[in-house]
């Protein structure tokens, strides 16, 4: 027997004192009301209502099951009320993970017009670059880089991200701009370490339309990628980055882009969140919105020159 919908319908029938009344609120025949109250009663082993030709009313027992069931049955109806008003409203706690510094950059200077319009969203965000499993870790949407999600993801593409190869001018005038991207094994580059495989992280060039993924070596390895910025400012070496990384320094003038003829844009950055039924209307506003703010934002394509 199926208890929770044989006391909702031991519900209606109280209140509407009739199986034909509860019939005609719930939608079924008089008859399944009928049936339904029988098994009731004969799972609980008590009489819940006396029937006469003319009425039907409670018994004692039926009286005081009703004031037990009323309480929770209506707590019920309200969390399922709320619950379908939520699918109209957006509302609720949202977690959202995505790269360090891309996230302090481009994401959070957006919260204040997002929280504007969808004031009943709590927002949690899981800033790293460690890529954590979005399902395991109970994350409702991630931002990733340079990678397409796995099977259990939906993913909207929100930007191509040119790499650009920079060092200050400085040091280009010490040790000679490099005009291939060979010639960047005479140079000291500063690797990046992805920190949750540890694996060195390839530079990319394009050369006639074709990838070209390249080793190089140098003193200064790191697993952030602000980090290795900061060494490339500071002249301590070359350093491969992505635009939005790299365009504000070289805008200043501080980090001067070279090999541009071989220019790699087959980084990506993708708006995750797990392949689900149903996705949650609060998930789905945060999506669409994140897409929309950046899809024509210039410091996400970081274009040269800008």
């Amino acid at each position: 027997m199926d208890t929770l919908k044989a006391l909702m319908v031991f519900m209606t029938t109280a209140e509407n004192g009739s199986f034909s009344d509860a019939a005609r609120k719930m939608g079924v025949s008089p008859a399944a009301v009928s049936q339904s109250i029988a098994r009731l009663e004969q799972e609980l082993e008590v009489r819940l209502f006396n029937r006469t030709t003319r009425q039907l009313t409670l018994t004692e027992d039926g009286r005081r099951f009703y004031a037990q069931c009323k309480g929770p049955v209506n707590n019920l109806d309200n969390a399922i009320s709320q619950l379908k008003a939520s699918q109209d409203e957006p509302a609720g706690h949202l977690r959202v993970s995505m790269p360090n510094s891309f996230g302090r950059r481009l994401i959070l200077p957006l919260m204040g017009e997002f929280c504007q319009l969808y004031p009943k969203i709590r927002v949690f965000f899981g800033l790293d670059d460690h890529f954590s499993d979005l399902i395991e870790d109970g994350y409702d949407v991630g931002i990733r880089q340079g990678m397409m999600p796995d099977s259990r993801m939906m993913a909207r593409h929100l930007a191509d991200i040119p790499l650009y190869t920079v060092a200050t001018p400085a040091y280009w005038d010490k040790h000679g701009r490099p005009q291939t991207p060979e010639e960047l094994s005479t140079h000291d580059c500063i690797n990046f370490q992805f920190p949750t495989s540890g694996r060195l992280s390839k530079w990319e060039f394009e050369r006639n339309g074709e990838r070209i993924p390249l080793d190089v070596s140098g003193t200064y390895t790191l697993n952030e990628i602000e980090a290795v910025a900061e060494l490339a400012r500071l002249g301590q070496g070359v350093a491969q980055l992505p635009g939005n990384e790299a365009i504000d320094a070289m805008r200043r003038g501080e980090l001067e882009p070279v090999l541009l003829d071989f220019l790699s844009t087959e980084r990506a950055i993708y708006l995750c969140f797990p392949h689900r039924e149903h996705t949650a209307p609060r998930t789905r506003v945060f999506v669409d919105f994140i897409v929309e703010r950046l899809a024509n934002h210039s410091d996400v394509l970081a274009k040269w020159p800008a």
